[in-house]
């Protein structure tokens, strides 16, 4: 039979490997997936755009060269789509993204729920492609903290 310093040993090496898991492992493992998710987000806008006005080139190199009632109205198309899309599939995906992250940590025990996190990425893809006045920032934070 160990001894009980033996035994606070054994111990010790488990948490301490608990630890390294809780502390190493999975905080790389949810990183990796977050950069990987973030530059699907990135492709997803490019593609909103290419769809838009026919190009992945930066806007304002663009934008010169389109009729101007497709400068105009490519943007009011963009929250025609979002409007509804967030209003029906999920009101929660309102707002900026850091602030509910927040709300979900300190309300809900940090749970954010897929569908949240999709329509959230969705609609900001579209948003930001078709040259709406949003930042790429906060659906990256949701996304990150939805996985």
């Amino acid at each position: 039979m160990p001894s009980p310093a033996a035994r606070l040993r054994e111990r010790l090496l488990a948490l301490r490997k608990v630890q390294v898991a809780k502390l190493v492992v999975f905080p790389s493992i949810t990183g990796a997936l977050t950069g990987a998710a973030c530059i699907g987000f990135v492709e997803l806008i490019e593609f909103v755009q290419w769809l838009a006005i026919g190009s992945r080139d930066l806007p304002l190199r663009v934008l010169p060269g389109l009729a101007w009632y497709r400068v105009l109205l490519v943007p009011a198309l963009g929250g025609l789509i979002v409007g509804p899309l967030v209003r029906i599939l999920a009101p929660e995906a309102e707002g900026h993204g850091v602030p509910e992250v927040l709300e979900a940590v300190t309300i809900r025990g940090g749970r954010i729920r897929r569908r949240t996190a999709l329509v959230k990425a969705g609609a900001s893809a579209v948003t930001i492609g078709t040259g709406g006045s949003v930042g790429r920032e906060g659906p990256i934070v949701q996304i990150g903290a939805a996985i």
